[in-house]
């Protein structure tokens, strides 16, 4: 297991943004260039190129030669690698890239006053519950712990939120560690939280616990 993140601390340049589009598929150049804001569109970019520097490293091939697909609930991934599993995730400055020989699912969010509404509306019980019983000055950032955990979860499994936010719980105990409650029967999986920037919550989430005790980062350099 592999993570990667790309730190944007600043847009990237014409001629950059020029040789990563030559990396990717026309329908790739085509959604960069609708998004309105430059810098949805340096994400989207640094994301895809991400992924095919990864790969392109693991398996001897041409970056602008990796052919993408969707799963059926639309969750990307490459059918002339069956093992190549991948995830994506962008907030804010950041681009994040998790990659495994199975499924595999990230989530960074940029952290903002949040309402507790939306916690007891999306949230199961159990987790609703451990947010309130936090000190006011924890609860955005236990919420944002949540969220990314939860939403790492349902990337890892492939389902969309056709997979509803409180069918299952999350919980970040005090010494880090993460447990999950599944529903019966469903396959164990293990999550593990990161600390990237003071202003974000992360968290990957695998079907195995051997995570990398640390990103690797990429410079914008090392992807052209």
């Amino acid at each position: 297991m592999k993570i990667y993140g790309i730190y944007m601390d600043r847009p990237l340049s014409q001629e950059e943004t020029d040789r990563l589009m030559s990396f990717v598929s026309a329908e790739k150049r085509e959604k960069c260039r609708r998004f309105y804001h430059k810098e949805d569109a340096h994400r989207t970019l640094l994301g895809d190129v991400l992924v095919r520097s990864v790969i392109s490293e693991q398996y001897q091939l041409n970056k602008a030669d990796i052919r993408f697909s969707a799963q059926e609930y639309g969750k990307p991934c490459i059918p002339d690698l069956p093992n190549a599993h991948f995830n994506i995730s962008h907030s804010g400055h950041w681009v994040i890239g998790a990659f495994d020989s199975d499924p595999i699912g990230v989530d960074i969010e940029k952290m903002k006053p949040i309402s507790l509404g939306i916690a007891e509306r999306f949230f199961s019980k159990n987790e609703y519950s451990d947010l309130l019983s936090k000190h006011k000055d924890e609860q955005n950032d236990y919420f944002y712990h949540l969220w990314s955990m939860k939403e790492s979860f349902i990337k890892q499994e492939g389902k969309g939120l056709s997979l509803p936010l409180d069918s299952f719980s999350v919980r970040l105990h005090e010494d880090g560690r993460v447990s999950v409650e599944l529903p019966e029967h469903h396959t164990p999986c293990f999550i593990k939280t990161y600390e990237v920037d003071p202003g974000y919550k992360m968290a990957v989430c695998a079907a195995r616990p051997d995570f990398p005790e640390n990103i690797t980062m990429i410079s914008y350099e090392a992807l052209l």
